[in-house]
């Protein structure tokens, strides 16, 4: 039997699930390694893209009350904002959808953000990466705040979020190691 044939899988058709699932004797450790590091990296773009542009996208502009003021001034008390550009559309106008939207992005985030330090500890330039992902949860966290009407932050919620994946693996750790 031909090296390359040795490592040829069977036919997909039979068993769609079970081919394109990681196989000890098919696939190298260092290849789901690779791919998870692709796919955890697609997760963190993706979910800093819509911590920046939340669904719904960001109010263009402000709004003052009433309709003829143009700026707040302190000469000027008749007017109040009702929005300010650049905050979540879906935050002023469903503010526990945009919570619920929020959390688990953020869970996304911090849990991709958690498994590709995991696969990168003790790698040669681990100071580095540990650099850039604490730097990014911080760009992550300070990208949400910029989004959000002032004083409506609700920073235990996206703490929560983003310590349940380190919380959940050190759990986890603990369990195995005394079973």
């Amino acid at each position: 039997m031909a090296a390359d044939e040795r490592n040829i899988p069977e036919n997909p058709a039979k068993n769609f699930n079970e081919y394109f699932r990681f196989n000890l004797g098919r696939d190298t450790p260092s290849d789901a390694r690779n791919t998870l590091l692709v796919v955890t990296t697609l997760i963190v773009a993706v979910t800093f893209q819509a911590a920046v542009n939340p669904p719904a996208g960001v109010w263009q502009d402000d709004k003052y009350s009433p309709a003829n003021c143009t700026v707040v001034t302190s000469d000027n008390n008749d007017c109040t904002v009702i929005r300010y550009a650049g905050t979540s559309i879906l935050h002023t106008r469903t503010g526990a959808g945009y919570d619920i939207f929020i959390f688990v992005n953020t869970l996304a985030f911090s849990a991709a953000t958690n498994t590709i330090l995991y696969l990168l500890l003790d790698s040669p330039f681990q100071t580095e990466v540990l650099l850039s992902i604490y730097s990014m949860n911080f760009a992550y966290g300070a990208s949400v705040g910029a989004v959000q009407p002032p004083k409506t932050m609700k920073w235990g919620l996206i703490a929560v979020a983003f310590m349940l994946p380190y919380f959940l693996r050190v759990f986890s750790n603990i369990i195995k190691r005394y079973k």
